[in-house]
């Protein structure tokens, strides 16, 4: 099996065990309890648990994206080349799909069903931007500062937290609304509010891309350090070696 073959079935079974964990919880919420807040959290806290699992254990050998806007501000900062962009994004849609393919199953709905649960005004797509770019700047700013080991546990936290804070429950994740069109689970949404939801989390990635670029400028020095052992890592940065 090729290197990049093998690394995009890693983005492929990430996602799709992500969006297993999404939807999987959103119904079983609804099947548990009558309680909106409760549902809530049981979506939150699945979601947060599978997150890290999947970044931890698919991370050492695809980095653990399984989200397109990730993938594409890897590829601006130079962490990608073309052919990985496109074929993560690919792996990370098909996943996804697959995904909720399986949760509808499991709960013995249609295998597919076209979700008809409408997100639409300006106040859930300011959400979406503000979700997006929270998770992109904080990856971003987690490998410039060599601390991306700790993206299992700051990612799904942050996910987790603006699940419960955003108006839009933190969707965050391009590859993710296209596997949600296709279930009636409440955590569904339709077709056009997906393309909306999509639309505002590439500008939640870009602006979080320049910022990140306004936060490091003038680190040049520092460029490329997340390639270095711990042990180069500290040669370079330690001014008493």
């Amino acid at each position: 099996m090729t290197y990049l073959l093998q690394k995009s079935l890693s983005e492929f079974l990430g996602t799709a065990f992500l969006l297993v964990a999404v939807v999987g919880s959103s119904f079983m919420g609804s099947f548990l309890t009558q309680d909106a807040l409760l549902g809530l959290f049981i979506n939150a806290f699945g979601t947060m648990l599978a997150l890290g699992c999947v970044i931890f254990v698919f991370g050492s050998i695809s980095a653990g994206y399984f989200n397109p806007v990730i993938t594409f501000a890897e590829f601006i900062s130079k962490r990608l080349d073309i052919s990985e962009l496109f074929a993560f994004i690919a792996a990370q849609l098909a996943g996804a799909f697959a995904g909720v393919v399986l949760a509808n199953y499991m709960f013995k709905q249609h295998l597919v069903s076209h979700s008809t649960i409408a997100h639409k005004g300006m106040n859930l797509y300011v959400a979406e931007i503000l979700a997006t770019a929270g998770l992109v700047l904080i990856l971003q700013l987690l490998i410039h500062q060599y601390n991306d080991h700790l993206a299992p546990i700051a990612l799904p936290a942050w996910i987790g937290g603006a699940t419960l804070f955003t108006a839009s429950t933190a969707f965050a994740n391009p590859a993710a609304v296209f596997g949600r069109m296709w279930t009636n689970s409440g955590a569904g949404i339709d077709f056009k509010s997906g393309l909306a939801f999509i639309g505002a989390e590439v500008l939640g990635a870009v602006i979080a891309i320049i910022i990140v670029a306004l936060l490091t400028a003038g680190d040049d020095d520092l460029d490329g350090l997340a390639y270095l052992t711990e042990e180069e890592y500290v040669e370079v940065t330690d001014p008493t070696i």
